[in-house]
């Protein structure tokens, strides 16, 4: 349990604890078109005979506004449907005190937040939960906000997050977390419809034509991917976040300059396992990304809590949205993640228990410990 010490902002929210509970799959349905203040969204009722819970809600109908070519459609927006999966890792042959991952899927007002946090250290189960209850708190207050200027203004979204990602990093580090080794990641996706604003504004009361925008806003590794259909029928994946990895040049570049050390683990006289950053003495075992919330030990140099962050249209052939820990990713490639969600297009509540399960076996096979390992899946449900 949370020690009382720590001042975590107090709401309820629709999130996986891991301190009471090892596996639960969340389906939620989130409403686009008319959507209801907050106070009076239909609360998930719990089903203790059961590990899922469901909330009925509706889904994506999209359709063509002019040219292919220009990628930019107006959607009809009928229904979006979601289900999201949290299994604790294993260690030794047994399941882990805690599982360090924190999920969050919620309709809010006018739009739709989907959150993965992957802690890791000692304390990294506390700093998921802390970011992601912060990061809520900060979104939504930056979003009441710049609510009017946000109608005119759709570049503004992004100050929005990246000002929500700064303030939750400045509260963990005035907590009283021990976050000196500890710390997590976090992918954010954030669903929208957006007015379609043209470069002569002309009369404010306009009734602006929609589009529905997906923002993603990444710190670490757990990545987020759009699929889609393509032309001769076959599954075409597009990353929307950049894993914030050693081996990326500019993540490198900043590490080195700042005086960091970069390098794998020694086993045996061997290099094994990712790259990692590591403060000149290499004492401990290094942090194996190279931007993180938390780890204020690795702040020197150069590992940063900034995120980097991607706006991208919803198109009429995209077909699912997957969010996911690094667990999902670690030993499946994007076309593999996307072939299994696929198979589970016509089961959609099974789909994310099935890409972690999935997601386990890979580890069982390939490695002697099996990670956290949590995702999310969106569908925007086409006719195939």
């Amino acid at each position: 349990m949370q020690p009382n010490s720590i001042s975590s902002p107090k709401f309820k929210v629709s999130r996986f604890n891991p301190h009471r509970e090892h596996l639960k799959t969340q389906i939620a349905h989130i409403s686009l078109l008319t959507l209801k203040p907050r106070a009076s969204l239909p609360k998930i009722q719990k089903n203790t005979s059961q590990i899922s819970q469901r909330s009925e809600i509706p889904l994506l109908k999209m359709q063509s506004m002019g040219s292919p070519l220009s990628q930019s459609y107006l959607l009809e927006m009928e229904k979006v449907y979601c289900v999201w999966h949290s299994e604790t890792g294993i260690v030794g042959g047994e399941q882990k005190k805690h599982n360090q991952d924190a999920v969050f899927v919620q309709n809010l007002n006018n739009y739709q937040l989907f959150m993965v946090c992957d802690g890791h250290g000692s304390s990294g189960h506390l700093v998921s939960n802390y970011v992601l209850n912060t990061l809520i708190q900060q979104i939504e207050q930056g979003m009441q906000r710049n609510q009017y200027m946000l109608q005119y203004n759709t570049q503004l979204h992004k100050t929005v997050i990246k000002g929500a990602f700064a303030k939750t990093s400045s509260l963990l580090e005035q907590s009283s977390l021990p976050i000196s080794r500890s710390g997590c990641t976090c992918n954010m996706v954030m669903l929208l419809q957006q007015n379609i604003v043209p470069a002569d504004l002309g009369d404010f009361q306009q009734e602006f034509q929609k589009e529905s925008v997906v923002y993603c806003a990444n710190v670490g590794d757990s990545r987020a991917m759009m699929v889609s259909k393509g032309v001769r029928g076959g599954l075409i994946t597009n990353q929307l976040s950049m894993d914030h990895r050693l081996d990326v040049v500019e993540e490198r570049n900043r590490i080195k300059q700042k005086g960091g050390t970069i390098a794998q683990l020694q086993h045996n006289g061997q290099s094994v396992g990712p790259f990692r950053v590591w403060l000149d003495e290499m004492q401990g075992s290094g942090l194996a990304m190279s931007r993180s919330f938390g780890d204020t030990q690795m702040q020197s140099v150069g590992v940063t809590s900034e995120p980097t962050i991607y706006e991208s249209k919803v198109r009429q052939q995209d077909l699912f949205m997957v969010i996911a820990s690094d667990g999902v990713w670690e030993y499946m490639t994007n076309q593999q993640v996307a072939k299994l969600v696929y198979e589970k297009y016509e089961q959609q509540d099974q789909a994310a228990q099935y890409l972690v399960q999935q997601a386990q076996q890979q580890w069982k096979e390939n490695d002697v410990v099996v990670d956290d390992i949590s995702c999310i899946v969106v569908f925007f449900n086409q006719s195939l």
